[in-house]
């Protein structure tokens, strides 16, 4: 798997996953449409990671890494405030962030295409 593969799931899953959340959700919290925002992000920096360009590939790992530690913080939250629904919406895109900071880390050298 590529960087660019792993950034397209997670921008993908962050869109989706925040619009359903919203539309789901009783208390319509601009909390939950943060995900769409850098999902957004992570979906236009995606063309430039695919032909290699190191700025775009870097810049959406900071935003992949930043994301990941907020949404740790917030899935902490629903934890303990006992909402499953927001457990899992928390986790899903927790484990997609870790999935593309790991394929960055570790496949760092590989070509994109």
């Amino acid at each position: 798997m590529t960087f660019q593969k792993s950034n397209l799931i997670h921008a993908t899953a962050s869109i989706l996953m925040s619009l359903w959340m919203y539309y789901d959700a009783m208390n319509k919290d601009f909390g939950l449409l943060v995900p769409l925002l850098y999902g957004v992000v992570l979906l236009s920096l995606n063309d430039g990671i695919r032909f290699d360009n190191v700025s775009q590939k870097r810049a959406a790992f900071g935003i992949t890494f930043l994301s990941f530690f907020y949404l740790l913080y917030t899935g902490f939250q629903k934890y303990h405030s006992n909402e499953p629904e927001q457990i899992y919406y928390f986790g899903i895109l927790g484990l997609t962030s870790i999935l593309s900071v790991v394929v960055f880390i570790f496949f760092k050298g590989n070509k994109s295409s």
